[in-house]
């Protein structure tokens, strides 16, 4: 059974306002693909003060810097501080997020502009995260400009951020130490396998919770099919009234736009709805498109139970179909929204953290996140390749260990790639036990 690592001399470098300090006693820096912003805590011990002259070690909004192996993986800013003292010992915990930590509780652009028309993703993010000082690194293609973008006042800057990202499929995360960084999920592969038990994991936790069966995401728009000359003018004589074939289907089809989508794996019916708050059914493509077509159940209606001896006992639950992924064809609608909340959610509803000994892998890499891992996890039936959704490296005293949750491949995936069964196979996971998918 592997064991954790003893380290003889720190390869941690921590840093308070550019000074290095020594007497911290543990350190834990991370990213999350669903946080974005990556955090961290430092507990250090300092001398009970003896005069006025005392300074403490470290204030919130100092800046802070963690390097780990050489390679430094987290700026940013102390935003909490917890002390407590006695006559003998004073002990402080210092925690924060890196420098896109203002992102997620500062409002977005409270000057205005309060809307965009015809503009891409990352030129919308980069005007809206430029006073911030922080860079945005377009690393994949973004799709077609946004016919508009609309803010509220209440926004926060990566509400806004995360709310127009996900109608491109893109994923959005941050590099740790200057800016945000437009992407997909699973573009690397991890150096290393994650084996429990018998293998490299020294400890697993699995944290699954249940999840919607229908995701809904509905919207109103502005119709686009209408003419742009006014019905009536001034100089000329009223005409007799003829009704344009199929005016009202136009009209209800391209104002009233929803997004559906089925999760095969929740076994009875659970729908959430959520509203649309940007126009991504306001453009002529989306407009003339049809909305997705319900089953049976989605409609409400009620299906018939199968008989009792229909099906195995334990697996009597009829099944539905899985809602086909996007093609690279079709325009952005609010569908987007819907595959992406529905694989989201089944990301934060399902996560094993697996704790390897160490902070690098067998390549001598750190462990990062948004990387492919092949893991193998007899308890929960993991047979393949899973992502690596968050990562925490962690240092106590002389031992270091780092804490890795893996998500289903497709969590933050719209083109359903990750769906099918790599040629290779290395991409095959059987996680009907770990996250109730159906095949």
């Amino acid at each position: 059974m592997s064991q954790s690592v003893t380290v003889h001399g720190r390869r941690w470098i921590v840093r308070i306002n550019g000074k290095a300090i020594h007497n911290w006693t543990s350190c834990e820096a991370g990213v999350d693909l669903a946080d974005i912003a990556g955090v961290f805590r430092l507990e250090f011990v300092d001398d009970v003060p003896a005069g006025a002259a005392f300074s403490p070690a470290v204030r919130v909004h100092d800046r802070i810097e963690i390097e780990i192996a050489s390679v430094i993986v987290l700026q940013g800013f102390v935003e909490a501080l917890n002390v407590t003292g006695d006559d003998r010992s004073l002990r402080t915990v210092a925690s924060g997020r890196d420098v896109t930590g203002d992102l997620v509780d500062c409002a977005a652009n409270p000057t205005g502009p309060a809307e965009y028309r015809q503009v891409l993703l990352e030129t919308v993010i980069g005007h809206l995260t430029q006073p911030f000082g922080i860079s945005v690194d377009r690393q994949v293609a973004t799709g077609a400009p946004f016919t508009l973008v609309a803010l509220e006042p209440s926004d926060t800057v990566l509400g806004a951020v995360e709310r127009l990202s996900r109608q491109r499929g893109v994923l959005v995360t941050s590099d740790g130490t200057s800016g945000l960084i437009l992407t997909k999920a699973g573009q690397t592969r991890a150096q290393d396998s994650l084996v429990w038990p018998g293998g490299n994991v020294r400890r697993m936790e699995a944290r699954v919770s249940q999840r919607h069966s229908d995701t809904w995401v509905k919207g109103q728009f502005n119709s686009l099919s209408r003419g742009t000359k006014a019905a009536l003018s001034v100089s000329s004589a009223p005409s007799a009234f003829s009704a344009p074939g199929g005016l009202a289907d136009r009209e209800l089809s391209a104002s009233c736009r929803y997004g559906h989508c089925v999760d095969p794996g929740v076994h009875r019916y659970r729908p959430i709805v959520h509203l649309a708050k940007s126009q991504s059914g306001g453009s002529v493509a989306a407009q003339e498109t049809v909305n997705p077509v319900l089953d049976s159940t989605a409609q409400g209606k009620v299906q018939s139970a199968p008989a009792g001896s229909a099906y195995r006992a334990g697996n009597r639950t009829m099944k539905r179909t899985r809602t086909p992924a996007r093609q690279d064809a079709d325009p952005w609608t609010l569908q987007d929204q819907a595959l992406w909340r529905m694989r989201t959610a089944r990301a934060h509803s399902t996560a094993y953290v697996y704790t390897v000994p160490g902070v690098l892998n067998a390549a001598h890499e750190l462990w990062r996140a948004n990387q492919l891992v092949p893991v193998k996890d007899l308890y929960n039936g993991i047979d393949g390749d899973m992502l690596i959704g968050a990562v925490t490296w962690v240092a106590q005293g002389e031992l270091e260990e780092t804490r890795i949750s893996v998500v289903p491949p497709d969590a933050y995936d719209l083109t359903g790639d990750a769906d099918a069964p790599a040629k290779s196979g290395r991409r095959s996971t059987r996680l009907s036990h770990s996250y109730g998918s159906v095949s």
